[in-house]
Parts: structure tokens; sequence; C-alpha cells
């Protein structure tokens, strides 16, 4: 029987697999656990360095070759065929400041216990898969820390040189590369094989596959992301005797700009857009002291271009229009924006196939939210699930994901990257090369 035609169960994680992926994500999250059950795991510090620590090991302990590049993207390889591409899956081990233990994490040890469920299928049947696996751990996926996001996969595919992103600063004035230094995972070996492909397991971070009951929700295409930096500028002064009238507050003009930010979003129809200013910057900051400085960081979200750029339009007459109010000025610092993507509809039909072949319902998803995947796809064909969020609770102590589900994206991850790799593949006793 030739590998296209192996049984879709022999990918099935074991019993044990399935056991180890609950120690392993326990064992992973205690680096960094908060007493309300989260984590506060921000990437490069030391708590970030443990829980890496606790992957190689892991991944040594079995065999995996383990390889860090220059950026601390941690990669996990087992090579059947020296030097054929690569099958890539995982995601992140940083977390948001006093956020979830689901968030990352899970994608993570999920590729990790899948590659070993695929390896151990693969040594039993006595096949040779046409492509390697390799997993990854992706360095400063939610930029809490530094900025961007999704900086070490942006690396990965050429994005982002490594050398900029090294040099990229925290608020306490530490490089990434410094911090990648001191907790010793500023490596010198990447992975140095074709990617073939990528998946991802991430839970949902939404409502939408609880309450449909659904187990997996395979990803068809993302939102467009918009966002500025925006600094405003006004003059220190006393907050006692200097008059209203002469007061040039930059927080003041950066209060008008937040509540314009919400009011763009929610003069679109319901679920259009999502909008925020999740991050402020006040200096000097002093309780006796009108703020001169104040950087704003916004967002725009949404699956239509044409939307955000009508927000953008209003939002930049806005800016003139609070300028000219509180007497202050400004300056967009920054400007990115994330094209809506749409990922690779042979892989995501491969999901679908999957889940269905170990009794689970799935359906067709988008994501708001960006993704190491989101970087990928740009490069690779790329597929990426979703298990469900209770209460869709994102970003905060309260995240959680039953054992259950996160047993079902085990059972599909596996079955995804088994047959990624297998594409192709032919028996020993065929005469395959090892």
């Amino acid at each position: 029987m030739s590998s296209a035609e192996a049984p879709l169960p022999m990918f099935r994680p074991r019993p044990e697999d399935k056991a180890e992926l609950h120690r392993l994500f326990d064992e992973i999250n205690r680096p960094g656990a908060t007493a309300r059950g989260g984590l506060h795991r921000l990437s490069a510090s030391a708590e970030d360095g443990a829980a890496r620590q606790v992957l190689c090991d892991w991944l040594a302990a079995r065999g995996v070759d383990v390889r860090v590049d220059p950026v601390g993207n941690v990669f996990g390889v087992i090579e059947w065929r020296k030097g054929a591409p690569v099958v890539l899956c995982g995601s992140h081990l940083d977390s948001q400041p006093t956020g979830g233990r689901y968030d990352g994490a899970y994608g993570v040890v999920c590729a990790a216990l899948a590659q070993q469920a695929v390896a151990h299928a693969v040594a039993r049947a006595g096949i040779t898969p046409a492509f390697n696996l390799a997993m990854v751990n992706w360095t400063n996926e939610e930029g809490a820390r530094f900025v961007p996001s999704l900086l070490g996969s942006s690396v990965f595919i050429g994005a982002l040189d490594a050398e900029d992103a090294l040099a990229v600063r925290d608020e306490a004035g530490i490089s990434l590369g410094e911090a990648l230094s001191r907790i010793g995972f500023k490596g010198t070996r990447g992975l140095d094989l074709d990617v073939a492909g990528y998946a991802e397991v991430h839970v949902e971070q939404g409502r939408g596959l609880e309450s449909s009951g659904t187990r997996i929700g395979v990803v068809r295409g993302t939102w467009a992301a918009l966002k500025l930096r925006v600094k405003l500028k006004g003059d220190q002064a006393h907050t006692g005797p200097t008059p209203m009238k002469d007061r040039r507050d930059a927080l003041l003009a950066a209060a008008h700009v937040i509540a314009e930010v919400r009011a763009i979003a929610d003069d679109e129809p319901a679920g259009v857009m999502h909008s925020s200013v999740g991050r402020l910057h006040v200096y000097p900051n002093s309780a006796n002291v009108v703020p001169s400085d104040v950087t704003a960081y916004v967002e725009f979200r949404s699956r239509q271009p044409e939307v955000l750029d009508r927000a953008e339009r209003r939002f930049a007459a806005s800016l003139n229009r609070f300028a000219a109010m509180t007497g202050t000025s400004f300056e967009i610092e920054d400007r990115s924006l994330r094209a809506p993507a749409g990922l690779d509809p042979a892989l995501g039909d491969l999901a679908h196939e999957v889940a269905a072949g170990v009794g689970l319902a799935s359906a067709d998803v988008d994501t708001v939210s960006g993704h190491d995947a989101i970087s990928l796809s740009q490069v690779t064909p790329t597929v990426l699930l979703f298990v469900p969020s209770a209460g869709g609770i994102a970003h905060n102590e309260g995240e959680y994901t039953s054992p259950e589900d996160l047993e079902a994206g085990l059972d599909v991850m596996a079955g995804v990257i088994g047959r990624m790799c297998l594409a192709g593949a032919a028996r020993e006793d065929e005469g395959a090369a090892a």
C-alpha cells in the first residue's frame, strides 16, 4: 500500500501522547504562572527562558535535534531524509502581561506531541516520509515587550532583518539581542531546511466554536489590521496655577483620540470593524504636570480593506481637529497595514478531512487576531486550526480550553502534519533512501 493510501488512524496520538500533552503543558506553564491561574511571561524574560529550557530538554530527551537561530526561534527537527524540505508546526511561549496560559503555549506543546505521534507512527509503519518534520517556538509573537509582534516569524520569512529585530528595545532600554543573550537563547543555528508547509493550532479567542458546538475551526482567511503609533505634542505646565485656556494638554488630545477610535468602529455595522487604543506613553507622567507628550498605539481591524481606508481618512481629519481644539500637534510615527490573507485551500480541506476521520465536527472560520501562521502563509502553504475557548476569553488570566478540546486539537494536528509529511513518500521495502 502506498503512503497516500495509508489509513488516517495511523497518525492518531497514543494514550500516552495525550497524557503527556497535559503533563508537559502544566510543566511548561510553571515559569511565569500567576496566582489567578494565568501567565505573565514576556518575551526573552527569565520566565520565558525557563519555559524554553523545559521545551528544549524535553525534545533533546527524545532524540529531537534542537536548534536556536539568532533571534531566538527554537526548532526541534526530525530529519528522515538528509536535506529534504521540512513540514513545520508550532506557535509561541511568550504571553501578554497577566495573560492566559493557553494562548500560544498550547500550540507549542501540541506541536511537540504531534511530532512525536507522527514519528512513532512512521517508524511503526516502516515509511520514509518525503518531508522532514520540525516544531517551532517563535520569539516575541505577542509584541508585549518588544515591538513589532510576530517578530521571530517575520525574521524567518525575510520580512524583517535579523539585526534590526535584535536592536529593538523594550521600555527599560534593553535590546532583544541583550535579553536573549541573558537567558541563553541568542542562537547561531537556524532551521537550514526549505519549508514545505506550516501548521499551527491555537485557542480560538472567540465564542464561535463554543456557541455552535464545533470542536475544530479551520481558518480560511484573516482580517486586515491597520496599526498606527501617534505622537501628540503639547507643553509642560503646572496643573495648579496655569490658566485652563493657556494649557496645551497632550493627554487631553489623547482622550479625544481614544474616544474617536471607538466611535469610528461603532459607526460601522456590528462586526465590521474592531478598534482600540491599547497602550499610552505619557510624559512626564506626574500628578502636578500638564502632559507634554503622549504616544498612543492605535489599531483598526476589518476583513474589508476599504473599511480600513475609510477609517484612516476619518481618523486623519479628526487628528487635525483635535490638534486645533487643544493647541497641540501630532505626528504619525509609525504605520503598518497587514492585508487580509487567505490560507492554503488544499490544507484547509485536508484539515476537515482529518477532523471527520477522527469523528470531530469542524467548520470554516476567519481569524481577527494575528498569528505566526499569517507570517508563514506569505511564503509557504499554511493551515491554522482553532479549538474552542470558554467564553471567548483571551489575553486574560481566565482563559480556558477543556482537556478534551486540547486533545481534539492534538488528534487533528497529528493527522494533518502526518499527511503533509507523507506526500510522495515510499516504504523502506520499496527502495526509498533513508
